[in-house]
């Protein structure tokens, strides 16, 4: 398999991205992100808009319980495989108690390739030169496949938090050991 490209959307990826997110509507598991909800209105005509507010959550978060982020698609051959989030305010909403400063989704046909394990990797530095020196970041305390991504990544269990009924694992990357 190729080396994986790990980058921001760019307008050219427009069809690449229909491609990607028609390939989330194929997922089962029970950890399946909310890719399909929040794509569910996005089209070929629409995919600019959704690059420039994807560039614009890099400076603005439209909601005051929002993180800034920057959003960062991981491609094989030209193919998006998965997606990945760096929130930088990680005192904003629900972040702290969970969501953490990561947020990454591998589409269904790409599991099971430690993309997420790269994913991770490749941010961590984006952290380092934003004067963050601990990164939280969780997984769903059954999918095993996300905890073991984050633990490649040297990350630490802190806590099991139950949200609504989901037992969500806490994990902290320190970056001032690697």
């Amino acid at each position: 398999m190729s080396e994986l490209e790990i980058r921001r959307l760019e307008l050219s990826d427009a069809e690449a991205f229909m491609v990607y997110i028609a390939n989330w509507a194929t997922d089962t598991s029970p950890f399946k992100i909310d890719a399909v909800k929040a794509y569910a209105e996005l089209s070929l005509e629409k995919f600019s808009d959704y690059v420039e507010k994807t560039h614009r959550e890099e400076t603005f978060a439209e909601n005051p319980d929002w993180s800034t982020a920057t959003k960062y698609f991981a491609f094989i051959n030209g193919q998006i495989v998965g997606e990945i989030s760096c929130r930088w305010q990680i005192e904003k909403g629900i972040l702290l108690e969970w969501g953490g400063h990561i947020g990454y989704g591998v589409a269904p046909d790409f599991r099971g390739h430690h993309f997420a394990e790269e994913m991770v990797r490749f941010v961590l530095p984006k952290y380092r030169k934003h004067k963050i020196s601990q990164v939280m970041i969780s997984a769903d305390k059954e999918n095993l496949a996300s905890r073991k991504s984050i633990e490649a990544n040297a990350g630490i269990l802190e806590n099991i938090v139950d949200i609504d009924g989901d037992e969500i694992c806490r994990y902290w990357i320190n970056l001032e050991e690697q």
